[in-house]
């Protein structure tokens, strides 16, 4: 059997160095002699391995699995920016793939029979360090990293955040900003109240300095127990990398960034955790009614942060639900909580409605079908009628398709739309003043936008494939880990009146950075230089939460673990989220995730090596 195996890694040593070229006159062999090393390293690891019978390859479910990463991984780098290419035409082309196709299923399916036998099987038992020396160095840390960008710096998101909440006006357009919910405008009213509140007693530098601290110390003290936990489920090693994990400048560039996202990661982690705790607990009967507060609370603050994340609350308090039934326990507690979370979020709408506050305008939430029915608009257009035309035209006018179609950003394309409120450029905000376009989706809008959607409908399909190749390209980095993509922090300093004058605050101008730009610059390359270190690039590359929840899902999948499947789902569902938004690769939409798999492992970890080890059913 070991000869066999051998032989399948010597054949799958070669069809992994295939390569998709964009340009096919280009030779599909891997010249790149670090991805060949990289390449080499990895099947003598494997290798070794079998040497060491430390692999077993009658598992079926490994081969099913390392099967799908194959074809995600191949499949996508055909995908990738909607290249031309004929890797799927041509006899030549055809045998290269379909030799990629299965040497990478081999690679894949060894590995993860690698990982299914070490998964859990050691716990180096440590002292938990107190929470307050945690929280103290991970401060420390964090102060050091990001003082070179002190009193603070603000997102694009976020200066757009603070001219609707003081309705900036921008003169030289004539506009005026109003209340939207395209950025959560709970989020918004924090923001607001506490810069009002620093700038009131020190000026705008303690405005701004004020919302920093806020998060800082919100942002930290949630990790701080996150970390906690790794420590108490997996010990010394597994506790020590979630706390460089979260002390790295993934997570301390957000702390200095007045951003939704800030708080969004650590409220994404808060919830999850208590997710995580609860779903323990119900399965050892050791639910109290305050872990349903904290999860109420967590829930809800995470459900606000973000106007997607209340379907994922909504998924995991259903888990909890079924997991309550199937115990035959603590159901009146998760039906309160339920209760509770959908209260909130419903009074919240009613709040935001009689405040008069816009709600974001569709075409956020349809960034993915406008580009595939742009696709089919743009490579088939005599499978549509003159009147789909028409409907198309209405929503995303047919000559400025083409202009504006980009398969990695589908920020151009959604600012077609009649409604918008993006408001990304002082043209579009000129179009709003001149009736073009509307911030206010109108009744009629909503009915063109139904009807423009049951056109994507019809050809998705009557295209299925076509929409299949725009989805794969469109998240080529979400979904492919060896495709390259920007792995630059989230450090854009403070967007000025100078560079965009039509989203200017009143206080703008009486920003003043405590350190100059070459200090500030000198900061920003000394993260990039640490977060582009091997562990970090590697655990921060946007492909990495999703290649890890399927491996996740393999290894419950053997261990016959059907009910740890479900705390699963949540997370499949946060991944799946970011497949469908405007911008391919982007890991500020994967760094909630990122927040989530420390709790996630840890509980997997613990509960597969008391199986094994402590006989704990």
């Amino acid at each position: 059997m070991k000869k066999i195996i051998y032989l399948l890694l010597i054949v799958a040593s070669f069809g992994m160095n295939i390569t998709y070229p964009e340009n096919v006159d280009v030779i599909r062999i891997n010249s790149n002699q670090c991805i060949s090393l990289f390449f080499l390293i990895w099947v003598g690891c494997l290798f070794y391995m079998v040497k060491k019978n430390k692999i077993n390859i009658q598992i079926k479910s490994v081969w099913i699995f390392g099967f799908i990463l194959s074809v995600i991984y191949n499949a996508t780098f055909i995908a990738n920016n909607l290249s031309d290419s004929a890797y799927l035409t041509g006899l030549v082309n055809i045998l290269l793939t379909m030799f990629a196709l299965f040497s990478w299923t081999i690679i894949f399916s060894l590995t993860l029979s690698v990982i299914q036998k070490y998964f859990g099987f050691n716990i180096v038992n440590w002292h938990t360090p107190k929470t307050i020396y945690i929280w103290l160095i991970l401060v420390i840390i964090w102060i050091i990293s990001i003082a070179g960008f002190l009193p603070g710096q603000i997102s694009w998101d976020g200066v757009r955040q603070f001219c609707e909440f003081e309705r900036t006006k921008i003169a030289y357009l004539n506009f005026k900003y109003i209340p939207t919910n395209h950025h959560p405008w709970f989020t918004t009213i924090i923001f607001g109240t506490l810069f009002n509140v620093g700038r009131s007693l020190f000026g705008v530098n303690f405005g701004i300095f004020s919302v920093v601290l806020f998060q800082f110390i919100i942002s930290s003290v949630i990790y701080t127990f996150v970390i906690k936990y790794v420590f108490e489920k997996t010990g010394k090693y597994g506790g020590i990398g979630a706390f460089i994990l979260f002390a790295s400048p993934i997570f301390s560039s957000y702390a200095i960034t007045i951003d939704k996202s800030t708080l969004y990661y650590a409220f994404a982690a808060w919830f999850y955790l208590m997710f995580t705790k609860i779903f323990e607990k119900i399965k050892i009967s050791q639910l109290k009614w305050d872990d349903i507060l904290y999860y109420c609370l967590a829930s809800s603050l995470f459900g606000l942060f973000r106007n997607d994340s209340f379907f994922i609350v909504i998924i995991a308090t259903v888990v909890l639900i079924f997991l309550s039934i199937s115990k035959k326990r603590n159901l009146i507690l998760i039906m309160v909580s339920i209760f509770v979370i959908l209260g909130i979020h419903f009074g919240w709408n009613s709040y935001l409605n009689l405040k008069n506050v816009v709600k974001s305008s569709p075409s956020e939430a349809l960034t993915l079908p406008t580009r595939q029915l742009s696709y089919i608009y743009l490579h088939d257009k005599n499978s549509l009628t003159k009147n789909e035309l028409k409907i198309i035209n209405r929503i995303t006018p047919l000559s400025k398709i083409s202009k504006n179609f980009d398969i990695n950003n589908g920020d151009n394309l959604k600012s077609l739309y009649p409604s918008n409120t993006f408001l990304n450029s002082d043209q579009i905000i000129s179009d709003v003043k001149k009736h073009k376009k509307t911030i206010r989706t109108t009744n009629t809008e909503k009915r063109e936008i139904s009807q423009y959607l049951a056109v994507w409908l019809k050809e998705g399909i009557n295209h299925s494939f076509k929409y299949v190749y725009v989805y794969l390209g469109a998240n080529s980095c979400y979904l492919n880990p060896f495709i390259r993509y920007s792995d630059g922090l989230f450090l854009n300093y403070f967007p000025g009146p100078e560079t965009h004058p039509y989203m200017a605050p009143s206080w703008s101008k009486q920003y003043t950075p405590v350190f100059n730009e070459k200090i500030r610059d000198i900061y920003r390359k000394a993260m990039l230089f640490i977060v582009n270190s091997p562990l970090l690039m590697f655990i921060s590359n946007p492909a990495f939460p999703i290649w890890s929840t399927l491996i996740l899902f393999c290894v419950l999948f053997e261990l016959r673990k059907k009910v740890n499947l479900m705390l699963l789902l949540p997370l499949a569902v946060m991944c799946l989220l970011f497949t469908i938004t405007s911008i391919n690769g982007y890991t500020r939409y994967t760094i909630g995730v990122l927040a989530v798999l420390p709790i996630v492992i840890s509980y997997l970890w613990r509960d597969r090596y008391n199986d094994k080890f402590c006989k704990v059913k």
